[in-house]
């Protein structure tokens, strides 16, 4: 319904917010009091302490301490705002410490964890000026549960668990918080050397789940993205040249369902960045660019053609996807641009 997606919308649109905040820390700058102060959380001192001793830029680690002092707080009859869990920096901790298998992180608070997360990414308030007229948590219950379902299948680490309950799996995916925690567990899984070995002619289900993730959420393609670039641009020296190129081109496919489901522009853009840079195989931005033909028609727009024409004009790249009467997809997508 329009209403759940709209809730689903506000999750994720809180989980890829703060881009400043963050930016911030890069520089060295902690912003963590100012941020809590603006919230007017100094007004609870008994928060402002709990979340400070984590987030500050020297810390910046959760204590199971801090955070069954919020569990406590939030689960009370009259909890504090909710606005004072819903910072990026604090998101992106938890999510961590759930979502990472290499965490190391004491589960015995497990539940005061995902409970923490879950409250911050679900539950609404109506304000009348200084004061809560309604707590709406409809949405509390079913994200605890879809997170705690996809964090037991993390810590399990069986790949047989995550097959045999997949249809459950993409029914959570649709959580935003879930599908960030997802993201999480794939970026470990598959910074494992061994990852790829032997896998040349399937697709892995990290992958699968990545490309489900794609789907469901708009707001994710750009972190979906930066994974994407860095799995294919890892070395991948322990495999055939062969294997290496198989796997990039697996890559690259996920890439183009990216640009399937709207990310157009940036994912083009990239892959011109590899020809330029001759940073990749010309046979992969070969299999990109037949790839793009296949799943795009006309009307092409002015960015699309600015983007992609390059590629398709280059002969290194299309000389051979190209036909002597021209019927093929890229001479007529040449012949669309103008020549």
């Amino acid at each position: 319904s329009s209403g759940i997606n709209a809730e689903y919308g506000l999750q994720a649109a809180l989980l890829d917010a703060g881009v400043g905040e963050k930016g911030s820390e890069v520089v060295g700058r902690d912003t963590c009091h100012i941020t809590l102060a603006m919230c007017g959380a100094a007004a609870y001192p008994t928060i402002y302490q709990s979340l400070t001793s984590m987030l500050t830029l020297s810390k910046n680690s959760l204590n199971s301490g801090d955070v069954t002092t919020l569990y406590q707080l939030y689960s009370a009859e009259d909890p504090p705002p909710v606005s004072f869990l819903r910072l990026p920096q604090l998101f992106e901790l938890l999510i961590d410490a759930l979502y990472a298998p290499s965490s190391g992180r004491n589960t015995d608070h497990n539940d005061k964890y995902i409970y923490v997360l879950a409250y911050g990414v679900s539950v609404t308030e109506r304000w009348d000026g200084e004061e809560r007229r309604a707590i709406n948590t409809k949405r509390l219950e079913q994200t605890i549960n879809a997170i705690e379902k996809t964090q037991k299948l993390v810590k399990l680490g069986d790949l047989q668990e995550w097959l045999c309950n997949i249809e459950s799996v993409f029914k959570y995916l649709k959580y935003p918080v879930v599908s960030m925690g997802v993201i999480t567990y794939c970026k470990h899984v598959t910074m494992d050397n061994s990852y790829f070995k032997g896998v040349s002619d399937t697709v892995p289900l990290h992958l699968i789940l990545i490309d489900e993730i794609a789907n469901n959420h708009p707001l994710h393609h750009d972190t979906v993205f930066t994974f994407l670039k860095q799995l294919f641009e890892r070395s991948h020296e322990h495999l055939q040249e062969l294997e290496q190129i198989e796997i990039r081109k697996m890559i690259i496919d996920r890439m183009v369902h990216l640009l399937c489901v709207g990310h157009v522009i940036p994912v083009i853009q990239y892959m011109r960045f590899c020809l330029d840079s001759e940073s990749a195989d010309k046979s992969l931005i070969r299999h990109f660019a037949a790839e793009v033909m296949e799943v795009t028609t006309s009307p092409y727009s002015k960015e699309f053609i600015s983007e992609f024409l390059p590629i398709a004009k280059n002969p290194d790249i299309t000389a051979s996807l190209r036909n002597i009467n021209e019927s093929d997809s890229i001479s007529q997508f040449i012949e669309y641009c103008g020549g």
